[in-house]
Parts: C-alpha cells; structure tokens; sequence
C-alpha cells in the first residue's frame, strides 16, 4: 500500500496501514524512554509516592508538540533542523542550535553508561566497568553496522522497536506482580505541589529527562533520512503520538511501582541499578529481573539514538553529509561512544550530575523550540503549511510549560 492510499482511509483500517509504515519516531521514543528517565520516574515514585502523576500528560504533551513542530519543518521543507537555523538565523543560530542538541546529547549519553554498568552488575553479577564494555559493543554492532543504504535504516529501526516493546512489556509485568494501592495510584493525577523545593526538584528533574531538545531533533533528522515529505505530515503526527503514548504508559507504571512498593518503606531510588537492587527483598527475584530486562532495553535503545543525533549534529554542523550510512557520520558516532564508556571505565560514576543533565535539557529545551516555531510562521518557507493559530498556540504552552519547569528546576536547586 502507497502513503497515498493509506492518507484516504478512514478509522481503523488508517490506523492499521500507519501502524506499518512507521519510521523515524522509534528512533525518537527509544531515546525518550531511557534509563534517565526511567531512574528519574523511579525517584519519584519513591520519593513523593502518587503525588506527581497528574505532571505525565502536560509533559508528555509538551514533547509531542515540539516534535510535530520539527519533524512538520522538516517534512516541507526537505532541510534538517541545523540547515533550517543556519538559513534562517545564520551560522550563530546552527552553532547555538547544535551546541544545545550536542551538550544534552553527550552528557545523558555518559549517563547511559554509568546505568547500564548497574544493570549488568544487577543481573549478571558482572562488574559496572564490564557492562558498560558490554553496552559499547552493543552500540557499534547496532548504529555503526556495515550495511548499506535503507537496509542499515531499516535495521536500527527494528531494533529500537523491538527494544522498546521489551522494555515496556517488562514494565508492565512490573506493575502487574507488585500490589498497588489503587486509591493513592488515581488521587496521583489530581494537581498537587506540595512538598517542598525537594520534592519539586526531583519532578522537575523527570521533566528535564522527558523534554529533551534531541527527541524532536532525531525525530526531524529522521524524517530527513528517509527522504519524508508532506505526503506524510499525517503518519509523522499520528506516530509521534502513538509511540508518545509509550512514553506515558512507562512512566506511569514506574512511579506507580515505586510509589506503592518503595516509598512506603522509606526507600528511595538513587539510580536504574538501584531501582532494580531495592526491588528484590520487597517484591522477589523474578520482579527484579524483569525490571532489570526493561531497563536494560531502556538504557540500550537509548545510547544506539543518542549516537544517531550526535552523528547528525557533527556531520550537519561541519558541513558534512547527514547521512548514517555515510564514513564520517559513522566515524563521529564512534568517538562520541568511545569518550562514553571511557568515562566509567576511569571510575567516575556521572549519574551523580544526572540533576544537572536534566538542568541542561530544561534549560536549552525552550530556546531552540522557540527557533523553530519562528521559522514555522514564515509564510515565505512554509506556505500552506505556516503554522495556524491553534498550532501556534499549542507550541506557545508547550513552550511556557518548560520555561515553567526549567524555573522551579533551577530554584529548586539554589534554594536546596
């Protein structure tokens, strides 16, 4: 079936014929749900148990508008986001839009290193440095593999995909086994900011995992690859928010795990491998292990996107051909790996500045959104397709969203 045929049906058979033709959002929600954000959801399940679940649509929200955002520029315009800033806002604007994707990059890629040392050590008994040699092999075999043109497109994709349907099944199972108290789950989503600078920091902290200015990167990037265009401005939106929902799905099932098991008994999650280490006396082996499972697809399926983006935005910025296939995309993703696992390897455990990592998404998030959705109202680039007002309106609480959540981030910080 043609996207073409599948734009002019209706209900579910459009569903199903989208469902197939799915592409560059995997990549994007692979990097979403990381083991950042999974550690970061664990946190405060176990710290403030339910009281912030009514915080997972807005932010979830905020993401998928700004991935729409990107991935419609790309889509009509046929340029990458960097190519988009460089036209638009000349090489200080690609510079400054590059430097936000790459810093936020790089530092929750050395993050995924220092997780997945704990994991492996969790479930295999081997020792943080071997896993983390583990998971950087794991990354060459899958981004840097030698195949060629979209056979090597069609192969990461896979593999993100069925990373993420592990990791959210094992999740599930999660939730499933433990007890949850159902009364605290649902009085989670109704609005409360109690608690304190603490508190609000430690949500704040999940927010900066969710709204990461690399997501809709990857996603335009992605939709630039494949060689998308208009005729799949629907299947881009409709996959957006079908592989977003994923991302609510996880997140709910972690807190809600953590809160009914973990805060009750005071415990409270520092890291992935902690999370999964705390589990085992409370819920049993086989609940440990399936954390350990989800969490491993979590954090793998994470540092193969994050190699992608930083391949993208080095290859972009210099001039160089974006293509993942090309010698030196492959090259650029190889050192900024390598640089990953050397990181733990020298012994030094970087989820400890996971705050400030989030500080930094938070931070840069709103500056290039609001890049973006300026380019997106200029009739002169876009046409028919210039941002309507809803659309507009949508991006703008979007934005203050995470303008909201970057302010009581950083004052939570100085105040604590």
């Amino acid at each position: 079936m043609t996207i073409q045929e599948a734009n002019q049906l209706k209900g579910f058979a459009k569903f199903k014929a989208y469902s197939g033709m799915m592409g560059p959002a995997w990549m994007a929600i692979a990097l979403n749900i990381g083991g950042a954000t999974a550690a970061n959801a664990g946190g405060v399940g176990s710290r403030t148990g339910f009281q912030f679940l009514w915080t997972i649509p807005p932010q979830v929200f905020t993401i998928v508008m700004i991935c729409i955002l990107f991935s419609t520029l790309t889509l009509h315009t046929g340029k990458t986001p960097i190519g988009l800033a460089r036209e638009h806002f000349g090489q200080v604007g690609a510079w400054v839009t590059a430097i936000c994707v790459f810093i936020v990059n790089m530092v929750f890629h050395v993050i995924q290193y220092a997780i997945i040392g704990n994991i492996m050590n969790t479930l295999f008994g081997v020792t943080p440095k071997i896993g983390s040699v583990i998971g950087f092999l794991f990354v060459v075999v899958v981004a840097m593999n030698p195949l060629k043109g979209e056979t090597m497109v069609n192969v990461i994709n896979k593999a993100l995909q069925w990373m993420v349907w592990i990791l959210l099944a094992s999740f599930l199972l999660v939730f499933i086994i433990v007890p949850i108290d159902w009364a605290g789950f649902f009085g989670g989503f109704v609005p409360n900011m109690s608690g304190g600078y603490a508190s609000i920091v430690t949500v704040c902290g999940l927010m900066g995992s969710v709204l990461a200015i690399n997501v809709p990167t990857l996603a335009a990037y992605g939709a630039h690859q494949q060689h998308w265009g208009d005729e799949r401005l629907g299947l881009s939106r409709f996959e957006t928010i079908y592989t977003n929902i994923l991302l609510i799905i996880v997140q709910i099932v972690i807190i809600g795990a953590c809160a009914s098991v973990l805060y009750p008994q005071g415990v409270v999650i520092t890291g992935a491998g902690t999370m999964a280490a705390v589990f085992e006396p409370i819920a049993g082996r086989f609940a440990t292990v399936l954390l350990c499972i989800g969490l491993l697809g979590s954090v793998l399926s994470t540092m193969v996107s994050q190699c992608l983006v930083s391949g993208y935005v080095i290859t972009d910025i210099l001039g160089w051909e974006a293509d993942l296939t090309s010698k030196k995309f492959k090259i650029s993703e190889f050192v900024v790996t390598l640089f990953g696992v050397i990181v733990p390897l020298i012994g030094w455990n970087a989820f400890a500045v996971s705050s400030y990592g989030s500080g930094f998404n938070l931070t840069f998030f709103p500056i290039v959104s609001i890049m973006m959705l300026i380019i997106a109202n200029k009739k002169e680039v876009m046409g028919e397709h210039k941002a309507s007002t809803l659309f507009n309106v949508l991006c703008i609480v979007a934005i203050l969203f995470s303008l909201l959540a970057t302010w009581n981030f950083w004052r939570g910080i100085f105040a604590a």
